[in-house]
C-alpha cells in the first residue's frame, strides 16, 4: 500500500483548526446551494401563478428576499474557503515571497475585522428586535430577529475560518 506523500504533506500543512472547520463551512455552502434552488422554485411558482393561472401570490417576493439573505450569508464562508470571493489582483498578483504572505495575512485580518463587526452588530440587532418584540411588515409577519439569524451564523463561520486561515498564514503552514 503506497501513500501519496504530496497529498499527505498538503493535508498536514493545513492547520488543524482549518480542517475541523471545513465541514461546517462546506455545510453552509451546501445550505446556500439548496436555498438558491428554493428561490428558483419559488420564483418559478410565482411566475406560473401570476401569468398562467392569473392568481398572483403576494408572499413569494418577500420570502425570496429572506432566502437571498440566507443564501448569501450561508455561502460567504465557503466562498472564502475556496477562494471564490471577489479580489482585485492587478498589483497584488505580482507579489511573491514574504510580500505575498503579508498580503494574505492582511486579507485575513480584514475578513476577520469585517466578520467581527457584522457579527456584533447583528447580535445587537437580534437582541433589540427580540427584546422589543418587533415583527416584519408586509405579507409575512414573523418576529424580525428570525431573518437576521443567518447573518449572524454566516458572520461567525466567516470569522472562525478567517482565524483558521490567519493561523495558517502566520505559521506558514497554509498553501492558499
Amino acid at each position: 500500500m503506497s501513500v501519496n506523500p504530496d497529498k499527505e504533506g498538503a493535508a498536514s500543512a493545513v492547520p488543524l483548526i482549518e480542517r475541523l472547520l471545513t465541514p461546517f463551512v462546506w455545510a453552509g455552502g451546501a445550505i446556500s446551494a439548496l436555498l438558491i434552488l428554493a428561490a428558483l422554485a419559488l420564483t418559478s411558482y410565482s411566475v406560473f401563478m401570476r401569468y398562467v393561472i392569473n392568481k398572483p401570490v403576494i408572499w413569494v417576493d418577500e420570502f425570496t428576499g429572506f432566502l437571498l439573505v440566507g443564501l448569501v450569508m450561508m455561502g460567504v464562508a465557503e466562498a472564502y474557503r475556496r477562494g471564490n470571493h471577489i479580489s482585485i489582483d492587478l498589483f497584488t498578483g505580482h507579489l511573491s515571497g514574504g510580500w505575498h504572505r503579508l498580503r494574505l495575512i492582511w486579507s485575513d485580518l480584514c475578513v476577520l475585522a469585517f466578520s467581527a463587526v457584522l457579527a456584533l452588530s447583528t447580535w445587537e440587532a437580534i437582541g433589540f428586535a427580540h427584546g422589543f418584540g418587533s415583527y416584519t411588515s408586509g405579507s409575512i409577519e414573523i418576529a424580525s430577529w428570525i431573518p437576521q439569524v443567518p447573518i449572524l451564523v454566516g458572520a461567525v463561520l466567516l470569522g472562525l475560518f478567517a482565524i483558521a486561515r490567519l493561523i495558517g498564514h502566520v505559521s506558514g503552514r497554509s498553501q492558499k
